[in-house]
């Protein structure tokens, strides 16, 4: 796979071509091979204005003008072919699953919602489950800290705890992925993200990734905040022969005590049999299905 360079960045809007300027002046300067954006704000027929001569290659998942939308750019000199490409309705996630070198990788950018919202984690990792026969780089702004102590300094004194937490730490655990800035990083205190209203730094932004390149992150590192309210994250990788095997993926069996797990299931179920439950299709294919 050579050497790659990821960067991760919620960019608060891409509409101004001054804007989208600044942007691409920043990746530049960030060596960035492979960018994953967030907030780009852009409709479907805006998206090809994230195209540049570097970044020819640009996949997005659009929503509107004013809101949400993410986006993968790959830089010219990265050769790849496309294996799948999963793109979120709601402009939240965009996955792609590549073949570059005959290593199968699977790229996710994510754009989390502000709220508490445990079943949009659920739809996403419930997608993402149907790429796990390839390495995970999953990057985005996840809208929470995964640690209350050690990814967010409030100097107002309050705390928040939110469900969708949890879930996303028990899905990392499930998928064998790891906090790739936490792993080199674990004492540190950083943050991607100053909220004006509530008076808190947070780190927001992250790289998740299949625990099985652990050994090949040379650096990664969070970058000052400029052009947008968020700064860049960055992952670089290293190709290294002697990588370890991911363990098999295996259903947490505790997830059937959430209810929300529990109401989104029953959701994708009915609407899985009423697709699929039809007099040509026997029992047995259904259920293998």
């Amino acid at each position: 796979m050579g050497t790659l360079r990821f960067i991760t960045w919620n960019i608060n809007g891409a509409g101004s071509r001054e804007k989208r300027l600044k942007i691409f002046n920043q990746l530049k300067k960030l060596q960035a091979d492979v960018v994953l954006l967030q907030e780009t704000h852009r409709p479907l027929r805006g998206s090809n204005e994230l195209k540049t001569p570097e970044f020819p290659n640009v996949f997005s998942a659009c929503y509107n003008s004013r809101q949400r939308g993410a986006a993968i750019l790959i830089h010219k000199n990265i050769n790849f072919t496309v294996l799948d490409t999963v793109i979120d309705p709601e402009g939240r996630f965009l996955i792609i699953k590549l073949s570059i070198r005959d290593k199968k990788l699977c790229i996710a950018s994510v754009y989390g919602p502000n709220v508490d919202d445990p079943s949009f984690f659920h739809g996403f990792f419930s997608a993402l489950s149907e790429h796990l026969d390839g390495t995970l780089v999953l990057g985005g702004d996840l809208n929470l800290g995964l640690n209350e102590d050690m990814d967010r300094l409030n100097t107002a004194g309050t705390q928040r705890n939110w469900q969708s937490t949890n879930i996303i730490k028990q899905y990392m655990s499930d998928f064998g992925l790891c906090d790739a800035w936490r792993s080199l990083h674990p004492t540190s205190k950083e943050y991607t993200f100053f909220s004006h209203v509530h008076h808190s730094y947070s780190r927001l932004d992250y790289f998740l990734v299949s625990s099985s390149l652990l050994n090949n992150i040379s650096d990664t590192e969070i970058h000052p905040i400029a052009v947008s309210d968020h700064g860049p994250v960055s992952l670089t990788l290293m190709h290294k022969n002697n990588t370890t095997p991911r363990k098999n993926w295996r259903f947490n069996i505790s997830l059937l005590k959430d209810e929300d797990f529990i109401k989104y299931f029953k959701k994708e179920w009915t609407s899985y049999l009423n697709y699929n439950d039809t007099p040509e299709t026997s029992a047995s294919v259904l259920w293998e299905a």
